[in-house]
């Protein structure tokens, strides 16, 4: 029978892993650790950033989306709909954080902040390598960091953790 890859079940659980992760008693790492004044992740979700409204109560935030799905043909078969097929599915998990004070001239604490937020949701991924058996396994190839001025004195710092999630179906 033919078989489909559960795109949303792979963000789901994505999900369910940064949330459990984002306690002070997670394991292998507290997904906010690090973060200025013992601020906590609010939200941890799996929506496009893009349909996100910037208010300060979100912040700091995780979410994910699915970037592209490359397929290769992995046997020989008497028809395309039985064939087995490799994907690897390309999820890029956002995080993103908020600071509407920067006191200091030589410091930027949203920046450090968002430096050690991708650092934890690396480490509470990496926990996890088949994402709660929805993928064979997963890699972070990467990670990119953008600066955002909301306002004179608001800054929005985010960082994408590029993820290639293997798949045989």
């Amino acid at each position: 029978m033919a078989a489909r890859v559960d795109i949303n079940g792979i963000k789901e659980q994505i999900q369910v892993i940064l949330t459990a992760a984002n306690t002070t008693t997670a394991s292998p790492i507290d997904l906010s650790s690090g973060l200025a004044n013992s601020v906590r992740v609010n939200q941890i979700l799996k929506v496009h950033p893009e349909m996100i409204m910037p208010q300060a109560s979100f912040f700091p935030l995780v979410t994910c989306f699915i970037t592209e799905k490359p397929i290769k043909r992995m046997d020989i078969s008497v028809d395309q709909l039985n064939a087995k097929r490799r994907a690897t599915v390309s999820v890029n998990v956002v995080g993103s954080v908020w600071n509407s004070n920067i006191s200091v001239v030589d410091e930027d604490p949203a920046d450090e902040d968002i430096n050690y937020l991708m650092e934890n949701i690396e480490l509470a991924l990496r926990a996890n390598p088949t994402l709660n058996g929805k993928v064979t396994w997963h890699q972070a190839t990467g990670c990119e960091y953008f600066a955002s001025v909301i306002d004179e004195q608001t800054h929005l710092r985010s960082g994408i953790l590029k993820l290639d999630c293997e798949v045989f179906y």
